[in-house]
């Protein structure tokens, strides 16, 4: 059993997840390239927008910058009526708030990365915008209406992932085991311009 999993088994909240998550950054970004192998936390977008969670992966011919938004586990995904809560459309609002942002603001966009890609020697010229949302329980999902519309929000928008809980522990569960599978991944905080060590310490982890 994972990590995630067995603190999906608690009333945890969504600062839980993101200590979870700070101490296991290959949780966050799997086997993928990662530039200067560095996961940022909370990384600022302009004065308006921060991220939970966000990396860069260098390809061959773009370079992709993920933006990730995680929310408390407890929040509800659909209202009685089957039609999705609130809650749920502002994150995933917020999520795409933070690709258009990056859209216009792409020389800002890059100054900020610059101490990670000089440090690591790419040669990026763009940094290509994709969001994820990592949001409530599987469990909700469970009538025919309902798996019809997640289905549908899930493909609504080719830039941006939905993922519950679940569903990422799923896809994620060999980087949260008791034994760590690490990869050399590392989580970062930006200040006064530049990249550091996030130095957080979860007892257990």
């Amino acid at each position: 059993m994972s990590k995630l999993h067995k603190l999906l088994d608690t009333k945890c909240t969504e600062a839980d997840v993101q200590k979870l998550f700070e101490a296991r950054p290959e949780a966050i970004c799997g086997s993928l390239y990662v530039m200067n192998n560095a996961v940022i936390r909370k990384f600022p977008l302009g004065r308006d927008h921060v991220t939970d969670f966000t990396y860069v992966n260098p390809q061959s011919g773009q370079t992709l910058i993920y933006l990730i938004e995680i929310e408390s586990p407890s929040k509800k995904i659909f209202n009685k009526d089957d039609s999705f809560t609130s809650e749920f459309s502002q994150a995933l609002q917020q999520v795409n708030d933070w690709l258009v942002w990056c859209s216009l603001n792409d020389d800002a966009l890059s100054q900020q990365l610059e101490p990670l890609r000089r440090r690591n020697g790419d040669c990026i010229l763009h940094y290509v915008p994709r969001g994820i949302l990592i949001y409530g329980r599987e469990e909700e999902i469970n009538s025919i209406r309902r798996k019809e519309r997640w289905l549908g929000k899930v493909k609504e928008n080719p830039f941006i992932s939905i993922r519950t809980f679940d569903g990422w522990n799923k896809e994620h569960s060999r980087f949260l085991s008791d034994n760590r599978f690490d990869i050399g991944i590392r989580s970062v905080i930006y200040h006064g311009r530049d990249y550091s060590d996030l130095q957080t310490v979860v007892s257990g982890i």
